[in-house]
């Protein structure tokens, strides 16, 4: 055996040259049903189709199609369609001593079932806790138990939350002909901005080998110090469920798959048919698992002061703006002009009203700036004003301000801690 080996390796490696595999005409185009029937909180299925390895398009949705949830007393739950593939069943109370199905009706008159499963109770997470693995990375942690030893099979997944600011942080805005005061967490406020990502890696536990059901130390995400995440306070939002036999031997099938292959010692690839079966046309493949269960919450917040992490220095490529080192950028980093002429002193009424907001500028002075920026809306957010006597204002193009313009949005979620 290891003599095949080393023979296979001595092949590769003695002689190297392009190869472009000719691919085999295969069949595809089969339905792929990811999503679980879950008890007080949104039932989320979505639906799509495999592609060939040549296609351009990698994500087919499955659209139009009518998907609902059967109880064993032949009770339906419509799920409605949201689009690009995805059904939703909003907040149900499903009935746990009662078993469920999902029902598929795609637009070319196929119909799909699962198997009827059972309503899982998922147990609460006792914990989430954070461990600093490497001096460049923190690892994320959960403990969890069943007293009454039923659950044993589990799996996890989250949403993560981070914020971001702005190159610059602009200290007033200009909006409807006044500038004002800029106030965090206002509307308007477009220096910090959050981003949501949830998470891509399957995170399946079991405690059947163990006497007690009890998950100690289950691994479920990292961050290191080269992400942007660690600078400002970092949310997790786990979600815990539990899992029948059948379901978790499906999900440890698919990780296997996606995440463990690469070299020859890895598993082998296996076809990952689950337990949903096309009626219609019992040939035809069909992939996915539906699962039935409450779901579990628990939310971890790493804040900034308590993360170990240093924050990395992070260029942005943005169209006509040198990179700046993060968190403190220079102003001439940013391309941030000053108008080389006071607007004070010349019997201007523009003046700083205290805390409040500022007077409407003049039009003969909007005209002004107007010219010296393209536009008012160009405006919209500067970043310092000197008041009396020195009396001038700087501004900077919008992408150096407005973090929006980096794809986050700049409403806080309430859930997320304020420093």
């Amino acid at each position: 055996m290891y003599i095949l080996m080393l023979l296979a390796f001595t092949g590769v490696y003695s002689c190297k040259k392009i190869y472009t595999p000719q691919l085999v005409t295969v069949a595809t185009n089969f339905l792929a049903v990811d999503g679980a029937i879950i008890s007080g909180d949104s039932t989320f299925i979505h639906l799509s189709r495999t592609t060939k390895l040549t296609d351009t398009t990698q994500i087919k949705a499955e659209l139009k199609a009518i998907v609902s949830v059967e109880s064993d007393q032949k009770t339906l739950y419509p799920l409605i369609e949201k689009g690009k593939g995805n059904y939703v069943l909003g907040v149900t109370n499903f009935d746990k001593n009662r078993t469920y199905r999902l029902n598929i009706k795609t637009s070319d008159g196929k119909i799909y079932q699962s198997d009827f499963v059972p309503m899982k109770v998922t147990p609460p997470i006792d914990s989430i806790y954070m461990k600093q693995t490497k001096d460049d990375e923190v690892t994320f942690y959960v403990d969890t138990h069943d007293p009454a030893n039923n659950t044993r099979y589990y799996r996890w997944d989250y949403k993560e939350t981070s914020a971001y600011v702005s190159l610059y942080r602009s200290i007033y805005h200009y909006k409807d002909g006044k500038v004002s005061v800029a106030v965090k967490d206002d509307p308007d406020d477009v220096n910090t901005c959050y981003r949501f990502l949830n998470s891509s890696q399957l995170i399946i536990g079991s405690s059947v080998k163990l006497a007690d059901d009890v998950i100690k130390q289950q691994y479920f995400a990292s961050i290191t110090d080269k992400s942007e995440k660690v600078a400002q306070n970092y949310v997790l939002q786990l979600r815990q469920y539990a899992l029948t036999k059948e379901g978790f031997e499906y999900y440890e099938r698919l990780k296997k798959n996606t995440e463990q292959l690469g070299s020859i010692f890895d598993p082998q690839p296996t076809l990952l048919t689950g337990n949903i079966h096309c009626i219609t046309s019992p040939t035809d493949v069909v992939i996915g698992f539906i699962s039935a269960s409450t779901v579990t919450n628990k939310q971890y917040n790493l804040l900034r002061a308590n993360n170990p992490l240093t924050p990395p220095r992070i260029n942005f490529n943005i169209e006509g703006i040198q990179p700046y080192a993060y968190p403190r950028p220079r102003y001439d980093e940013c391309i941030a002009k000053a108008d080389p002429s006071s607007i004070w002193g010349q019997g201007d009424s523009w003046g700083f009203g205290g805390v409040g907001p500022f007077t409407p500028i003049p039009p003969h002075l909007m005209n002004r700036i107007n010219r010296t920026l393209g536009s008012g809306d160009s405006l919209l957010y500067m970043i310092d004003f000197n008041p009396p006597p020195s009396a001038t204002w700087k501004y900077a193009p919008k992408a150096c301000v407005d973090c929006r313009l980096r794809g986050g949005t700049n409403i806080r979620p309430a859930y997320y801690p304020i420093n």
